[in-house]
């Protein structure tokens, strides 16, 4: 499947609602020739207007979650999870922690908002952000469980909006369910204003008012909170004050501190400025969507109503932008339909002047948020980009996985080398008659230069994050062989499309792949570029060595215990990413385990003299274990159930999912495999899983077994160990 770089570049900043409604419709109608980005500081988003009845156990936590990795991927959309700092509009770029600024030509900041929290108040819960609300609230209930008092805890909610009633009603739920033990807590409802639900219909605010009555929350009116004593009191700006194990804050919507960093027209609330067609007034290119924008001329409260219907109008005009075209004006609505739910599997309705209180009031708010999420958790895999009469061999081709599982096999590798004719030079010392992780070469002084190259396909859609993976991927063959990395030289094949995309991409590839390197003490020295069918990247390493201290694959003996110091299933799980069937939380783990470096673990290897070294990579686990014990005809034991995995893995293997690669590594392999029955329903795959920089697989004799265990800390495994052949051939046998 050939790769075009796009013309132009959609970012939209968070995944509130109404930018996740244009990620939806980019899965139903993309724009051509452009690309959207979504930049978020977390790979979840949570709907609003589930928290309380996820409190209340009405809902599971994943019924309110939008797994963003998932939908992006399904959607065709780029995710950088990344927290935005600020922007540059003079160049049109996104300012990012810890990564390359992200270019665009619009751009939709959709952030929302904070609960507005006095400066002097900086203890206490706030509801946001709700991806991590649950956790909190739960760490620090049991916090104040654990000081072992004969007292009631005493929970305030500050704020009482639709929020603040919908946490304390739901909050008994929850501590009910989840703390059944402990004594029932007092709860107290803080509200700056005299009625409860202020804005809100009389006999709404009456109709919640004597629920929270029966249920025995006291609300305690007129009570501005302007300060906490002591994390234990409350300080109304009347001087009440007011006792409290635990404060959450459910106030009134204030900006989120980022917006005033922007260099943005803010209105007297500090929201950004915005005309009517939702653009912000200082810049055209830049649009300002749900709570983080407030529309000039117009007086709407901060709400989830109002940033779902603006989801539609912000589409048609981020399309009518690129084109030229007349943008579309966005009014809010006068009149909404408002549902509070009471954790009972009740809720308050209002509508119209109408005000009810009752089961049947709750399903309808079930029915409505339950269709809302429906649209954004169906995950289906990204639809094919050939034509419906393909063959199954271009399908196959165009699902090819990156990474390491774009390699060409073990088996090819093989027959090519094998016939491969070449005359002996003395001053190659480790080349392609015994094949390792890397070649020596011998120079003028007592040392020699170790030299490795890897380049792979693109796996993910980050080109900073791709950078940095593949040089981590390149310097693990140096690593492993004890030699020091000294320069790189990049090899990049770029897609086709206007030049300024190429330069943006290959900047991006690279800054990444420099971040890495110095932190290896290691210069990118120059590389070549062309532009090919598909995002391809890859380096050369060259560094020195010291010939004595390289331990070769085969350099393994009977007695020798195989330590892996990386979990396995990169490829598995990468596989999965295409499909758009890996977890959010699954893949925050694969990303921090393809970026940990193998320097550590191969000084620590180093240190304790290993018999044998070698990186785990796109041969598989199986695969380069071959690779030690077939030059010396050794055979090997591998205990699965001491093999590590990734989160996810298990789950996808038992799912059918599987790399590319991995049926040719299984081929490579099934000759020395010796495979109980018992276990071929257990994750065997995982032995064929490709890995993408992978961690180091090392052989080390049982004297010096525990030492280096210790010195790796949690970051090794024992695996297994090497043993006589009785066959006097290569075997791996596997156990339980």
């Amino acid at each position: 499947m050939n790769e075009t770089l796009p013309q132009h570049d959609i970012v939209v900043l968070g995944a509130g609602h109404t930018n996740a409604h244009i990620i939806r419709m980019w899965r139903m109608n993309p724009i051509p020739r452009t690309r959207l980005t979504c930049v978020s500081d977390h790979n979840i988003a949570t709907y609003s207007g589930m928290l309380a009845g996820t409190l209340a156990g009405q809902y599971e936590p994943a019924d309110m979650t939008i797994d963003l990795v998932r939908l992006c991927a399904s959607c065709g959309v780029r995710l950088v999870h990344a927290k935005a700092t600020g922007l540059d509009l003079d160049n049109r770029r996104l300012l990012v922690e810890d990564r390359h600024a992200v270019r665009f030509d619009l751009l939709s900041i959709g952030i929302g908002s904070r609960p507005a929290i006095p400066a002097t108040c900086s203890n206490g819960l706030s509801i946001k952000p709700m991806q991590t609300f649950l956790p909190r609230l739960r760490r620090t209930i049991e916090n104040c469980l654990a000081r072992e008092t004969d007292e009631k805890l005493r929970i305030a909610i500050v704020g009482g909006g639709a929020a603040g009633v919908e946490i304390v009603c739901c909050l008994q739920e929850f501590v009910r369910h989840h703390f059944a033990t402990m004594k029932p807590p007092k709860f107290m409802l803080l509200d700056a204003h005299s009625e409860l639900l202020a804005g809100m219909p009389r006999r709404t605010q009456e109709l919640a008012a004597r629920e929270l009555a029966k249920r025995g929350i006291q609300i305690k009116s007129d009570t501005r909170v302007v300060a906490v004593e002591d994390d234990s009191k409350l300080v109304s700006e009347n001087g009440e004050s007011v006792p409290a194990d635990i404060t959450i804050w459910a106030t009134s919507a204030q900006p989120a501190p980022l917006l005033s960093q922007l260099g943005l027209p803010l209105d007297e609330r500090g929201f950004l400025a915005t005309r009517d067609t939702l653009q912000c007034t200082g810049a055209e290119n830049v649009f300002a969507v749900g709570d983080a924008g407030s529309v000039e001329s117009e007086f709407y409260a901060k709400a989830g109503v109002y940033a779902v219907r603006q989801g539609p109008v912000l589409w048609t005009n981020l399309r009518r932008k690129l084109s030229g075209r007349q943008l579309e004006q966005w009014k809010p609505q006068k009149k909404f339909l408002s549902l509070v739910g009471t954790g009972d599997e009740r809720a308050i309705l209002t509508y119209h002047g109408l005000s009810l209180h009752n089961q049947w009031c709750w399903k309808i708010k079930d029915r409505i948020d339950s269709r809302f999420m429906a649209k954004y958790q169906q995950y289906e895999p990204p639809a094919m980009m050939g034509k419906s009469d393909d063959s199954p061999e271009e399908l196959d081709t165009a699902m090819q996985c990156g990474g390491c599982g774009s390699k060409a096999s073990a088996g090819v590798l093989r027959e090519t080398l094998s016939s491969l004719a070449q005359s002996h030079r003395e001053h190659v010392l480790m080349g392609l008659d015994s094949p390792d992780d890397i070649a020596l070469i011998a120079n003028s002084s007592s040392g020699a230069t170790a030299v490795s190259t890897d380049f792979f396909s693109a796996f993910v859609d980050e080109p900073y994050l791709l950078g940095r993976i593949a040089a981590q991927n390149a310097l693990s063959d140096l690593f492993a062989k004890s030699a020091s990395p000294r320069a790189a030289l990049s090899m990049a094949i770029l897609p086709p499309g206007p030049e300024k995309q190429q330069s943006n991409l290959l900047d991006d590839l690279l800054a990444g792949a420099v971040r890495e390197f110095e932190g290896a003490d290691v210069s990118l020295v120059g590389g070549h570029s062309i532009v090919g069918p598909k995002l391809t990247i890859g380096f050369t390493i060259l560094g020195d060595a010291n010939p004595a201290e390289v331990a070769k694959k085969s350099s393994v003996a009977a007695g020798d215990r195989l330590v892996l110091t990386k979990p396995l299933g990169t490829g598995v799980l990468l596989a999965a990413h295409m499909q758009a069937a890996c977890r959010a939380e699954w893949w925050g783990p694969l990303v921090e385990s393809m970026l940990r470096s193998n320097q550590p673990a191969a000084e620590d290897s180093r240190q304790y003299g290993v018999s044998a070294a070698t990186d785990v990579t796109g041969f598989g686990l199986a695969g380069h274990l071959r690779e030690m014990i077939a030059p010396v005809d050794l055979a090997s034991e591998l205990s699965l159930s001491a093999l590590p995995f990734l989160p996810g893995v298990v789950e996808l293997l038992e799912n059918g999912f599987s790399s590319t690669l991995a049926p040719s590594n299984r081929d490579s392999v099934c000759d020395v495999m010796k495979i109980p029955e018992a276990l071929s329903a257990g994750p065997t795959s995982v032995l064929y899983d490709p890995q993408t920089s992978g961690g180091l697989l090392l052989a080390v004799s049982e004297s010096k077994i525990d030492g280096l265990i210790r010195a790796l800390d949690s970051e090794a495994w024992v695996i297994g160990r090497i043993i006589d052949s009785a066959q006097q051939r290569a075997e791996i046998r596997i156990l339980p």
